[in-house]
């Protein structure tokens, strides 16, 4: 009589479900991963974007007027990055750098109106129901 012996292990179509499980449980994580480093990246933008309206209402509160055009050595309207945020910085004397966060793509842009200022930052993820994109924070009478 011919004896058969039991082999253990696993079948070709077991290893391709846990396969595919391992698979579907990646994707969720790394779908859940970067909308929460993309709501980081958003707070800390909305912080900078804060501390920059906030450092321009500290040099109006002290030389009773808005950093300006002249102030920025010509510029009314600049991209916070290089040499721009040291004119910021140098205008208002509380910033001493740009803001950077995560991707090269992030930037401010201070503008100088009439009685205020207006910073404008780039949100990835909004909480707030919105879509992406441009949001600003306003100080003084800007409109």
């Amino acid at each position: 009589m011919i004896s058969q012996t039991k082999q253990k292990g696993f079948t070709i179509v077991e290893l391709l479900i846990v396969i595919v499980i391992i698979g579907i449980l990646a994707a969720i994580s790394i779908v859940a991963y970067n909308g929460v480093t993309q709501k980081a990246r958003d707070d800390q933008r909305i912080a900078d974007a804060r501390n920059i309206v906030n450092a321009a209402a500290s040099y109006q509160a002290e030389n009773g007027t808005w950093p300006n055009a002249s102030t920025l050595k010509g510029y009314s309207t600049i991209k916070l990055s290089g040499s721009a945020a040291d004119r910021i910085g140098q205008a208002t004397g509380a910033l001493t750098a740009a803001p950077v966060v995560g991707d090269k793509d992030t930037k401010y842009w201070y503008q100088v109106c009439a009685g205020g200022v207006r910073l404008h930052y780039w949100v990835e993820a909004p909480t707030d129901g919105s879509a992406a994109g441009s949001k600003s924070l306003v100080t003084g009478t800007c409109p």
